[in-house]
């Protein structure tokens, strides 16, 4: 009886999605649904894109009233705590430090953001660094 118990257990903790972890430590479940456009970002502050990206990210979100699921590929979450509050930034990020979440989101490079829509459908992907102040960028986003 132990041992299906164990199976049991062990099946379920195998099917649980991969969720990203909180400045607590805490699995989420990010919700990508609600805001007429949500920003799921892949970034790391140890990669050369993503910083000199973040701010003119941040600021495109803030003026088109985007909501940020900003996800950190760091290994700690201090890293990219340090990073944002260095550089000024308020984004609350979560940190994905075994790249599972980013894989179950086929992020193969960073930075990566994804656009989803208030019902959570894709709007479009960017799987690169992209020029955030550029309008054609703007309009694959903004619905």
């Amino acid at each position: 009886m132990k041992r299906i118990a164990v199976a049991l257990l062990v099946l379920t903790l195998a099917c649980t999605p991969p969720r990203p972890r909180n400045r607590y430590g805490v699995a989420v479940d990010p919700d990508l649904r609600g805001a007429p456009v949500t920003l799921l970002h892949f970034w790391a502050a140890w990669c050369g894109p993503c910083r000199q990206e973040l701010p003119r990210f941040t600021a495109f979100a803030a003026e088109h009233h985007m909501r940020i699921v900003a996800v950190s590929l760091d290994h700690d979450y201090p890293s990219a705590e340090r990073f944002l509050r260095d550089q000024g930034i308020t984004l609350e990020t979560l940190v994905d430090d075994h790249g599972r979440f980013a894989a179950a989101h086929h992020v193969r490079v960073i930075p990566t953001t994804i656009a989803y829509d208030a019902q959570g459908k894709l709007i479009d992907r960017f799987d690169q660094s992209v020029d955030w102040s550029d309008p054609a960028v703007a309009r694959r986003v903004i619905r």
